[in-house]
Formats: structure tokens, sequence, C-alpha cells
């Protein structure tokens, strides 16, 4: 089982898994297509990566707080 959260002002923490990463993607994309559309595949499996980009832009600025990475349960 993966696991993932998304933290935005605009809907407070919302949490997402999967049986895999795959499922894990499909589940994260189909929120980011709604309330992030800016944000690319390519982008939303970096961010479940962990890349170093997305950690220090979920700890400055308005995306304080958002996940650094996908985590296993």
């Amino acid at each position: 089982m993966r696991g993932f959260h998304c933290v935005d002002p605009s809907h407070g923490r919302i949490d997402f898994t999967g049986a895999d990463d795959e499922e894990l993607f499909g589940n994260i994309r189909a929120h980011t297509a709604e309330a992030h559309p800016d944000l690319t595949d390519s982008q939303v499996r970096d961010m479940m990566a962990g890349a170093d980009w997305w950690r220090s832009l979920a700890t400055s600025g308005v995306n304080s707080g958002s996940s650094p990475s996908a985590y296993d349960k």
C-alpha cells in the first residue's frame, strides 16, 4: 500500500492511497486535474518520488506544508 497527502490552503489535507505507484498516481491525478490543473503528470510523479525541487517548494511560501514525498503505509 502506498500513500500520499496533499495539503493546500484551498482544501486542507487530503489523503490518497493505492495498492502500488500506478494506482496511487491515478488517485492523485484525479484530484490534481480538478484542484491543481496546472500540475503536469511529470510533476505529480516527481512529487510522489520526493524530487528535490518539490521538497524545497513544499517547505516555502504558499505551498508550505505540502507533502514532500509518497510514503508507505
